[in-house]
């Protein structure tokens, strides 16, 4: 599958089946992150779907 991941602004390949598989063997830290399925914030336990059109998206905090 293929997720956009907003902060390198390309397409990441994997082949985890669930958000938290996924964000590990990405190599990205959970709680820097929202990940989204089709338009939709999903938790770690989400599992994915052939379809399904993944985002991640960067937190952003300050002051």
């Amino acid at each position: 599958m293929k997720a956009y991941y907003d902060r390198v602004k390309k397409e990441l390949n994997f082949k985890a089946k669930n958000v938290n598989e996924m964000l590990k063997e990405l190599k990205i830290m959970r709680n820097t992150v929202i990940v989204v399925a089709n338009n939709e914030i999903v938790d770690e336990d989400y599992n994915f779907k052939e379809k399904d059109k993944v985002k991640i998206l960067s937190v952003v905090s300050g002051g």
